[in-house]
C-alpha cells in the first residue's frame, strides 16, 4: 500500500514546494557531489547568515520539499507521514523573508525520484556547485548494468563505468539546471571532462582546485591538536589575486575541507560578498554538521575526532591522512574505531582493501565494527599485526564502546569513522566521552533514530547513563 501511495505523496510535496518557491522567490544555491555536501552547506550558511535571512534544506526527494515547507521529519511511520502531509500546506509561508536558500541535493540512484533530474523538477538553483565524485552509492547504480556487464565486465572497468555514471548524474545540477553560475572542482578529471562539454553557454563556469588558473586555488594546509588553517589564492574580476588564510581554533579538519571552503567562498563572492566578509564569517560562524569532524574530549585524557555520520573510501583516507599529520612528532597513540563502509555493492571488497592498506601507517590500536570490516579489513590487518598494539573486532558499536570504556589508552587521539546503516558508531562514542552532556553533540540522537537503534539491539540513552 505504501509503495502505491508514494508517487502521489511525492507529487503533492513537490507541488507545494514549488508553490512556496514561486511565492517567495529566494535566491537558490544547490550543492551536489559524493562527499562534503553537508559541510559545504554549513560553510555557505556561516558566510551568508549575518548578511541576510538564510535557510538551508536537503537533501533527498522528500527532504528538500519538506524542508522548503519548514517540516523536519521526526519519524517515517505511516502515522508520521499522515501528520506531515496534513501539515504541509501550512508551511507555504515558511520561506517568507528568506533571501538565500541553500539546498543540499543528494542522489542515491540513476532513476527518479532519487536522481538529480527529479530533484531539478522541484527547484532550479541560480548557483550550482558540484564538489567531487567517488564510488559512493555504487550499489544502487549497479541497476544500469546489463546481465552481460555484471557477469563479463572486469571489476575495474565496471567500477569506472559506475563512477562515471554517478559523475554524470551529479553534474546535471550544472549541465541540466539552467543555472546562472556553475562551480566545480577542476582537479577531478571526470568533472573536468563532463561539465565544460555539456554545460550550455548561458551558464558561467567557475573552477576551484590546485592550479593557479582556477578562480580559487589552494596555498596552505596546517593542522595540529589546537586547530586547522587553510590558505586560498583568489583571482578577482580584474585578474588581480588576493590570498586569505582561514584559521579555526579548537577544530581539526582534514585537508579535503579545502574543497568545502573554496566552493562556499566562490558562491558567496558570486552573490556579492567581499573576501573579508567570507573570511570573518567563516571563522566566526562555521560549525561542521554533527558527526562530520566534531572534536570532543574523551576519558583518559583522549581527544575524539567524531566523523561517525558516514563513511566512504575517499573520506576515510582523508581522515587517516590528517591523523597521520597529527601524530607526527607526538607520542600520543592513535586509536581508530572503524565501521563498515556501506552501499558500495560489488565495490565493497576493493574499497575496504584500499583503506586497509593505509591503516598500518597511522594506527596503533584498531577496533572494527561490522561484517564487512571483519570480512575485508581484518584478514589484511592480521598479516600486519606487528604494527599494532591491539586489534579487535566487534559485532556492534555498543560492544566496542563497552570495551573502550575499560581499555582506552591514555592521551589517545581517537578517530571514529563508519557508515550509518546498522553501524551507528556514535553509540560507541557515548562510552568514552569525558562529559556525558556532550552526547547532544552526537549525530542521530533524535527519537526516530534512537528507536531504530533500539530495535537493532542497541541500548537506549537512559541505559547508557545508568
Amino acid at each position: 500500500m505504501k509503495q502505491k501511495l508514494t508517487p502521489f505523496v511525492l507529487l503533492y510535496l513537490r507541488f507545494l514546494a514549488r508553490m512556496a518557491l514561486k511565492r517567495h522567490q529566494p535566491y537558490i544555491i544547490g550543492i551536489a557531489g559524493s562527499v562534503g555536501k553537508s559541510s559545504t552547506r554549513n560553510a555557505l550558511f556561516a558566510i551568508l547568515k549575518d548578511k541576510a535571512q538564510t535557510k538551508m534544506v536537503g537533501n533527498s526527494e522528500t527532504g528538500i520539499p519538506l524542508g522548503i515547507l519548514g517540516i523536519a521529519p521526526y519519524g517515517y511511520t505511516t502515522k508520521n507521514w499522515v501528520a506531515m502531509i496534513i501539515r504541509a500546506p501550512f508551511g507555504l509561508n515558511y520561506l517568507k523573508g528568506t533571501k538565500y536558500l541553500i539546498v543540499e541535493m543528494g542522489i542515491d540512484e540513476p532513476y527518479p525520484p532519487k536522481n538529480m533530474e527529479y530533484l531539478l523538477t522541484i527547484l532550479t538553483p541560480q548557483i550550482a556547485i558540484d564538489l567531487n565524485v567517488s564510488a559512493t552509492h555504487t550499489m544502487q547504480f549497479e541497476k544500469i548494468l546489463t546481465d552481460i556487464q555484471k557477469d563479463k565486465m572486469p571489476d575495474a572497468e565496471k567500477r569506472d563505468l559506475l563512477v562515471r555514471k554517478i559523475a554524470e548524474e551529479d553534474s546535471k545540477i550544472i549541465t541540466r539546471s539552467g543555472c546562472k553560475t556553475g562551480i566545480y572542482k577542476a582537479d577531478d578529471p571526470l568533472l573536468r571532462e563532463i561539465i565544460p562539454k555539456n554545460t550550455p553557454s548561458s551558464t558561467s563556469l567557475q573552477a576551484f582546485g590546485e592550479h593557479r588558473q582556477n578562480i580559487v586555488s589552494y596555498t596552505l594546509y596546517a593542522v595540529n591538536s589546537k586547530g586547522t588553517s587553510f590558505g586560498f589564492l583568489i583571482t578577482l574580476s580584474d585578474n588581480k589575486q588576493q590570498e586569505i588564510i582561514l584559521r579555526f581554533s579548537d577544530a581539526i579538519y582534514p585537508q579535503e575541507y579545502r574543497e568545502v571552503f573554496a566552493a562556499a567562498i566562490m558562491a558567496a563572492l558570486e552573490i556579492g560578498l567581499s573576501i573579508t566578509e567570507c573570511k570573518s564569517n567563516l571563522e566566526k560562524n562555521f560549525l561542521p554538521p554533527k558527526g562530520r569532524s566534531s572534536l570532543l574530549k574523551g576519558i583518559n585524557g583522549s581527544i575524539i575526532i567524531d566523523s561517525s555520520y558516514n563513511a566512504s573510501k575517499s573520506a576515510v583516507l582523508a581522515f587517516l591522512k590528517m591523523t597521520k599529520q597529527l601524530k607526527a612528532g607526538r607520542m600520543q597513540p592513535v586509536v581508530f574505531l572503524f565501521g563498515d563502509m556501506r552501499e558500495l555493492g560489488e565495490e565493497a571488497r576493493q574499497e575496504h582493501i584500499e583503506v586497509a592498506e593505509q591503516i598500518p601507517e597511522v594506527v596503533d590500536y584498531l577496533y572494527l565494527v561490522g561484517p564487512l570490516t571483519r570480512k575485508f579489513i581484518l584478514p589484511i590487518i592480521q598479516k600486519n599485526e606487528e604494527y599494532f598494539s591491539e586489534v579487535r573486532w566487534f559485532d556492534t558499536s555498543v560492544r566496542a564502546g563497552e570495551y573502550l570504556r575499560e581499555n582506552l589508552p591514555r592521551d589517545a587521539v581517537v578517530l571514529v569513522k563508519g557508515s550509518q546503516n546498522t553501524i551507528f558508531l556514535e553509540e560507541a562514542i557515548k562510552y568514552i566521552l569525558k562529559d556525558k552532556a556532550d552526547q547532544r553533540k552526537l549525530c542521530r540522537q533524535e527519537p526516530y533514530w534512537m528507536k531504530l537503534k533500539s530495535a537493532q539491539d542497541f541500548q537506549t540513552v537512559n541505559e547508557l547513563k545508568s
